[in-house]
């Protein structure tokens, strides 16, 4: 199924549950169509991060940070270990002071690199000040064509991308770094589950082809013994533990299956 179909399926499917007169649905019909949906909305508007609260405050239309125009050229740990940008929401305090002088946004968006952020004739404000995301929408439609199919999310396999080579992302600003994988760590990790879903299959080599270990340890994963007793799918759900990326960026959790392997995505 094209993407264009798919999006279409889970429109129509909404607007059929919403067309039943005056009758409410059964609830379980209502959670079948419910699960078609992406946790964010539409496909294009997954993994945006829209920041308000200064851009308010300016009097200026609020940013919108597209992860996947970024994560198409750069691994996650560029941003988040070179540039210190911190992995939960609103954790780094960035300012315009900061990025015009060259940290966070401003070492790679200077007008050599991406397009600048300093006052001048050559700004673009709107480029991330935006009033509305249409044509960030339509640069997503063109960008997502070709690439692997997902149902979940914005719609494209990254981890099938990668190991593709639809995405070739370097892993530093300084050019590509050979990361050497520790060997103890190649084997996944087995999780046993307390549910009638099946064991988690934990993949340290898929994150480090990406991230590094300071990315979630400590701080999201804290390694010392039973340091993670309060780890659950509610816990996750709610942005805690694999929650930090899987439930705003990386494929979200109600792709059952890429973690949980001997389930169907039905409940």
């Amino acid at each position: 199924m094209t993407r264009v179909m798919l999006t279409a399926a889970v429109a129509l499917a909404l607007a059929l549950a919403l067309r039943v007169g005056a009758q409410a649905m059964d609830r379980a019909d209502l959670a079948k169509v419910l699960q078609t949906i992406p946790p964010n909305g539409p496909f294009e508007r997954y993994g945006n991060v829209t920041m308000r609260s200064r851009a308010k405050a300016a009097g200026m239309a609020p940013v919108v940070f597209p992860h996947w125009v970024h994560r198409a050229r750069y691994t996650c740990r560029v941003c988040h270990m070179e540039l210190n940008f911190g992995m939960r929401r609103g954790d780094t305090g960035i300012t315009r002071a900061l990025y015009t002088s060259g940290k966070f946004c401003g070492a790679c968006h200077n007008g050599t690199t991406a397009f600048t952020v300093q006052a001048g004739p050559n700004q673009q404000c709107n480029r991330c000040h935006m009033a509305n995301t249409k044509e960030l929408n339509k640069r997503f439609a063109e960008f997502a064509e070709g690439m692997p199919l997902a149902s979940f999310g914005n719609g494209i396999d990254w981890a099938t991308a990668y190991n593709e080579g639809n995405i070739r992302p370097v892993n530093s600003l300084a050019g590509q770094v050979t990361l050497p994988f520790p060997e103890k760590l190649k084997k996944p990790l087995k999780l046993g589950t307390a549910s009638p879903r099946s064991d988690v299959s934990f993949s340290h080599q898929d994150h480090y082809a990406e991230l590094d270990c300071s990315s979630c340890h400590p701080d999201v994963f804290n390694i010392k013994l039973k340091s993670t007793t309060a780890f659950t799918m509610e816990t996750n759900i709610y942005g805690n533990f694999c929650g930090v990326c899987h439930m705003l960026v990386a494929f979200p959790m109600n792709d059952c299956r890429r973690c949980h392997k001997g389930m169907s995505n039905s409940y």
